[in-house]
Formats: C-alpha cells, structure tokens, sequence
C-alpha cells in the first residue's frame, strides 16, 4: 500500500517547475512576441520609406529636367534672335552695296538705255520711210540684242506693262487725250518710251500717252 499510494501521488501531479523558471521562461516569450511584432512593423513601414525615396528622386529628376528644358529653350531663343540679327544685318550691307553699286554704274545705265532709244528709233524711221535694207535691219536688231544682254546681265530690264490703267509708280504721263468715256479715265493709249528698272529701282519710268476724261 505504501509504494502504491507514492506512485499515484508522483503521477498524479504535472511536474511544476520553479517559480523563477516560469517567470523566466514567460519574460522570454514576451521578448520574442516583441520581436516579432517589431520585425513586422519594419517589414510594414519599409516599404513606405523605398515609395517616399523613390518619389523623391523622381521629383529631382522632373526639377533637373525642368530646367534643362528651360535652358534649351533660352539657348535656342538667343539662336533664333542672334540669326534674325545676322541676316538683317547681311541684308542691310547687300543693300548697301547695291545702293553704291546703283550710283556708280547709274549714268552708264542712262546711256546704254538711251542708246538702245537710238537704235529703236533709227530701226523706225528707216521701217517708214522704206530705205530700210534686209542687211540694215539684221545689223541692229543683232546690236539691239546684244545691247539687251548686256543690260540684263548687270540687273536691268525693261518695266513690263501688266494694265492698261495708269500707274504713277512705273508710268510717266507725257501726253493727254481727252475722253467723254468715264470708263476710259486714265487708261494708256500708246507707249512713247519703254521704262528700265534695276532690280526693284526705278531708272526711267514709262513714258505713256493716256486719255482723261472730261464731261460734256
């Protein structure tokens, strides 16, 4: 009876261990249940911090590029404006030139062209009055010819008439015939002398033969 009753006793009981172990082992658990929960609020807020790091070098990246924008834009506005200067200024000094050029050569310019007057003329008068020989008339119109290619070469040639109505700025009135025709005001009836230009410069105008209107 004696072993017996120990034996229930020793089995009957879960081993206990020492208040200090428990106590140990419960402080160990805690530790580990922190670590673990500070673990996760790391793993939590990691990624948080890699989005923040990430957002902040993409917005230095728009700044950089910002200004590398603005700083194209500025150098290809000093481009545009400093070409806009030279060629005005290429424009100018070619203007000038043949503004010198023009009053230089202007006087040889008046006689070529009064000489072409002459030869036309004699080329007329001859065709009139029925003395004009086959070999007379290839002569000067090869001369007049030549004289024509001489002048075109150098920038000069004749004002061509696109209107029958009279223009001030390419025309020079040298006679009048009345008219009783409104619809006939100011319209050239006949060219007395052909107009020369240099380039865009008027060196004779045209000398033209208009009618005017008057009212009964």
């Amino acid at each position: 009876m004696g072993p017996k009753k120990e034996s229930q006793r020793f089995f009957g009981k879960a081993p206990q261990l020492p208040q200090k172990s428990q106590q140990a082992s419960r402080m160990s658990f805690l530790s580990r249940d922190r670590a673990a929960t500070s673990k996760e609020v790391k793993e939590v807020k990691s990624p948080d911090r890699q989005q923040q790091q990430v957002l902040s070098f993409l917005s230095g990246l728009q700044s950089n590029f910002t200004s590398l924008v603005r700083l194209v834009e500025k150098r290809l506005s000093y481009d545009k404006t400093k070409e806009v200067a030279f060629e005005r200024l290429y424009q100018e000094m070619d203007d000038l030139k043949q503004d010198q050029e023009l009053a230089h050569l202007r006087p040889l310019y008046i006689d070529l062209i009064l000489f072409h007057d002459r030869m036309e003329s004699i080329y007329k008068d001859a065709i009139d009055s029925g003395v004009l020989s086959p070999e007379l008339a290839d002569l000067l119109k090869s001369l007049n010819g030549e004289l024509m290619e001489i002048l075109y070469r150098r920038g000069v040639e004749p004002i061509i008439l696109t209107s029958y109505t009279f223009d001030p700025k390419y025309q020079e009135v040298v006679k009048i015939e009345p008219t009783f025709h409104p619809s006939e005001d100011n319209q050239i009836v006949d060219i007395v002398r052909n107009g020369f230009k240099y380039k865009d410069v008027i060196l004779r105008p045209t000398k033209v033969v208009i009618k005017k209107y008057q009212p009964k």
